[in-house]
Formats: C-alpha cells, sequence, structure tokens
C-alpha cells in the first residue's frame, strides 16, 4: 500500500546543492538522438545519468499531471486518481519484463537463445498474453527498486490528507481505499515534486543529473517552471528519417502519414514552446551535426552547460545513425514536406 511508508528521504545536502537545482533534460520527437546524446553527457564527470527516460517527470501520470491537478482542479475523485495513477505507473517500471515469473523467464530464453532484442521479445511475449502485465522500461531498478519504491510513496504521502480503507462509492464504482488529496497551491505541489526528484537523483550525493525522456519536448515549459535553473537541449533529425525509423518501433503504429503527422505536431510545439524560455536555457542540435561534425558539436554544448568539453564521444558512429535513409522515400518525402517545409528551412533541412 501507499501508505506503508511515511518516513522522510535525506534531501537537505541536494536542495542546498546549486548544481542539483540545474538538471540538464533533452528531448526531441523519440528516434532523433537524444539516447546517444545522453550517453554521452553521462561519460562527464560533473553530470549524473542514471537512466535513459525517466517517464515519471513529463509524461502521462507523472509529476506534470500531479501538479496539474493538484493545483488547478479542487476535486477530491481527481486529485484520488491522480495519486493512484502515480503510485500504479511508478510500481509498473520498478522492474524490467514481467511480472509473471514464467513470461519473464521466456523473455529471458528469446533474448538468449534466439538473438532477439529485448523490445522484439517483450512485444512478442505481450502480443501472446494481452492481459500480462510487464514493461520495457525499469527506471527502479536505476536507483534500485527498494529506495526508489521508497521514495514513490514518500512524495505520495505527503499529497494525501487521509486514507479511507473502507473506500467511497463513485460513479466508477468502489473507490476502495480511497484516498483523500490535501489541498495545495501549486507552488506546494511543484515543492515536492522537486523533492521527489532530488531524494532520487540524490542517493549517491548530490550532483547535477541528466533525463533524456523525449517528450520532454512537449512540457519544457513544465521544466522550466519546476527547475528555473534547468538547461533543455533540443534534439532534432532530418524529419524523413525520424518517420521511416518511426514506423518500424513496437511502440508506434506502420502508418506513415500518421508518423508524419505526430512528428511535425511535436516539432511545432516545441518550437513554439521555446520562445517563451529565457535566452541561455534552450539549445537545439541536429543529430546529422553530432555524428558528423561531433567535436565542433560536444564543444557548443559544454559551452551551453558550463562545463569543460570532457566527453567521451568515441562510441559515435555515423553509420549507426542511418543519416539520409529516408532520403528516395516519396511517400515519406510528399507526407514531410507538406508538414514541415517551413521547419525544415528554418532548420537546415530544406532540399
Amino acid at each position: 500500500m501507499i501508505s506503508d511508508i511515511g518516513e522522510n528521504v535525506n534531501v537537505s545536502d541536494a536542495q542546498n546543492d546549486v548544481k542539483f537545482n540545474a538538471p540538464v533534460f533533452v528531448g526531441g520527437t523519440g528516434r532523433s538522438g537524444t539516447s546517444i546524446l545522453a550517453d554521452i553527457l553521462g561519460t562527464h564527470s560533473a553530470l549524473y545519468f542514471a537512466c535513459h527516460e525517466n517517464k515519471l517527470i513529463s509524461e502521462y501520470n507523472g509529476l506534470r499531471d500531479v501538479a496539474d491537478v493538484f493545483s488547478h482542479k479542487s476535486d477530491i475523485i481527481r486529485r484520488h486518481f491522480a495519486i493512484v495513477n502515480f503510485f500504479g505507473r511508478a510500481a509498473s517500471m520498478t522492474r524490467f519484463g514481467f511480472r509473471d515469473a514464467a513470461l519473464n523467464q521466456k523473455l529471458s530464453d528469446l533474448c538468449k537463445n534466439k538473438g532477439m532484442g529485448f523490445q522484439q521479445a517483450f512485444e512478442l511475449i505481450q502480443r501472446e498474453n494481452p492481459q500480462a502485465s510487464g514493461s520495457i522500461h525499469a527506471i527502479g531498478q536505476a536507483f534500485g527498486a527498494e529506495y526508489f519504491e521508497k521514495c514513490v510513496k514518500v512524495f505520495l504521502n505527503q499529497l494525501v490528507a487521509h486514507i479511507d480503507q473502507n473506500g467511497i462509492v463513485n460513479t466508477e464504482g468502489l473507490l476502495r481505499p480511497f484516498f483523500l488529496g490535501k489541498d495545495l497551491e501549486r507552488a506546494e505541489v511543484l515543492a515536492m515534486c522537486r523533492e521527489f526528484l532530488f531524494a532520487l537523483y540524490a542517493k549517491s550525493g548530490p550532483t547535477r543529473w541528466v533525463d533524456d525522456t523525449p517528450t520532454n519536448a512537449l512540457h519544457v515549459d513544465f521544466l522550466h517552471e519546476l527547475f528555473p535553473k534547468m538547461k533543455f537541449i533540443h534534439m532534432v533529425r532530418n524529419p524523413a528519417d525520424v518517420v521511416s525509423s518511426y514506423v518500424k518501433q513496437v511502440w508506434f503504429p506502420s502508418d506513415v502519414g500518421l508518423a508524419a503527422k505526430q512528428i511535425s505536431s511535436m516539432l511545432l510545439k516545441t518550437e513554439k514552446l521555446e520562445k517563451a524560455l529565457p535566452a541561455g536555457s534552450f539549445l537545439t542540435v541536429r543529430m546529422e551535426d553530432l555524428v558528423g561534425e561531433t567535436e565542433a558539436t560536444m564543444e557548443k554544448i559544454a559551452s551551453f552547460l558550463g562545463v569543460e568539453n570532457r566527453f567521451n564521444h568515441s562510441f559515435v558512429s555515423s553509420e549507426a545513425a542511418n543519416i539520409g535513409r529516408a532520403d528516395e522515400n516519396p511517400e515519406i518525402a510528399d507526407a514531410v514536406n507538406s508538414l514541415l517545409g517551413g521547419w525544415k528551412e528554418r532548420h537546415g533541412y530544406a532540399s
């Protein structure tokens, strides 16, 4: 239960650490180089990259949704579900794979004996067992499952005013237990969100940390509200290459037109959000420059972050980046150009 652990996690050192209050967020459409850049940033001694994609910050049922519900909605039902959904989202990402031991063993066997990648094997088993509970992301393992669960429960207990174990009867049926959320100002909720992240990332001592969740790009305004001193790096890539990659992923439909619309919406929204941020807090980096002019690009990133250019980027490969692989696909080219012609010109991708 959420109420099992109520003691605090020591975060005072992190709260008072200037660098810890200036995290580095990376975002983009996905398939645009966010992961490779985060891996590079993680090689710097001044930066702490715990895991790929902390999906409890900007994604659905994460901190952003909790902050919005608690500070903008005087609705006890919404607050109850914000608490339950955050806890459920966190619980699903405590460990990789399935909750069922037999399915987890099958997953391991497919990876080891059949040479499948983790996501490919996971998708196969998930489609065969659609009701099975599992996850392809497990940020909890990066911080230690027990410590991660403790931080989550401490955070949620800060939001809860009362737990009714008998529950209440509502439109959705019996809500048991029922979590009555506190009536909080937005500044109070944001402070609790920061304290949760302080505790999570400061397990090994306060340091400047990095997160590379792609959807950070769609909520950079929230990230700035949460951490006014944060730095945001927007990874972009030729949209045609992004579309080509999207339609091959397990997490997106194999539809070129739909992929083009999704990518167009994300890129244009992020471009709009950038204009509202203070100067010096947002940097756009092209994937093509990262793999083609690596040293110069990393020098620019180092200057933006205010650190020495002491990154290890030896593992960056132009071949692995698949630059230009969609150039000869007319369907993709037409879909992208009709939606992002102006964006391509502004970002140096015009033909």
